[in-house]
């Protein structure tokens, strides 16, 4: 694999029975990249996102991750709440995976106060999963993928349950941690506005068959806070990704 390379994708396709819902995608991202995948709805983005991940079987084509570790990489599923474990209070959902790797009991606290600082999490960690908001549930799944410190981080529709200002709060939250661990990020979103905000390489993907349109680079330094949204550079990226997916809608 190329030196700076951590995913390298050529020509993936993926088949159900006869019919193609992906074809021949193929792009890269370098180490500590944020990267939004963005496209219409249907179009396979989940299915993109699990095969890299190792869950779904491709029908063809080449993924390489480089030195891929199991235990450093993390996934939020569309269905966070579903990845939650209802009999364990927050606490003991975001040490989940500490415990996992039989981290000491002061190092677990340590890592989940530094967790609530990045993220302003208010709950109280003593309740139950269940006992809070979806934006709450959404943030508690966020904390326990990234108390790993993980390398990699795929994340599907992450901003979904949130109202429009813990939306703009999350995502400026998640560029704080991206400036402190620099993890490598595969986002997958259907607002144009997150993938402006959040990515420095934005993948637009076509109607199925799913094919790459255009893969738009976002140079606008980080970090981007609100006053961004309003910026010339804003404006002009989201046009042209824009411009990307409707071409890819009219295919």
């Amino acid at each position: 694999m190329t030196s700076g390379k951590e995913i390298v994708v050529k020509g993936l396709a993926k088949s159900f029975d006869e019919n193609e819902v992906i074809s021949n995608i193929s792009f890269e991202a370098e180490k500590g990249d944020i990267v939004a995948i963005f496209g219409p709805n249907g179009s396979g983005k989940s299915t993109l996102l699990n095969i890299l991940s190792g869950i779904a079987e491709k029908t063809k084509g080449k993924v390489e991750i480089a030195d891929f570790n199991p235990n450093k990489f993390s996934y939020i599923f569309q269905n966070y709440r579903e990845s939650l474990l209802p009999w364990r209070n927050n606490y003991e959902n975001i040490a989940f995976p500490l415990r996992l790797g039989k981290t000491e009991e002061e190092e677990v606290r340590r890592k989940i106060v530094e967790m609530e600082r990045i993220f302003s999490f208010k709950a109280n960690l003593g309740l139950y999963p269940y006992e809070l908001s979806g934006g709450q549930q959404q943030i508690l799944a966020f904390m326990r993928a990234l108390i790993t410190e993980p390398e990699i981080l795929f994340i599907d529709e992450p901003f979904s349950a949130l109202d429009y200002g813990n939306n703009l709060l999350l995502r400026n939250q998640l560029q704080k941690y991206h400036s402190k661990y620099k993890p490598t990020i595969l986002a997958i979103t259907h607002d144009i506005e997150e993938a402006v905000h959040i990515a420095n390489k934005i993948i637009v993907l076509s109607n199925k068959p799913t094919r790459v349109v255009e893969i738009i680079e976002n140079e606008a330094p980080y970090p981007r806070g609100t006053e961004f949204l309003n910026s010339q550079k804003f404006a002009a990226t989201k046009k042209k990704v824009l411009e990307a997916f409707q071409r890819g809608a009219m295919q």
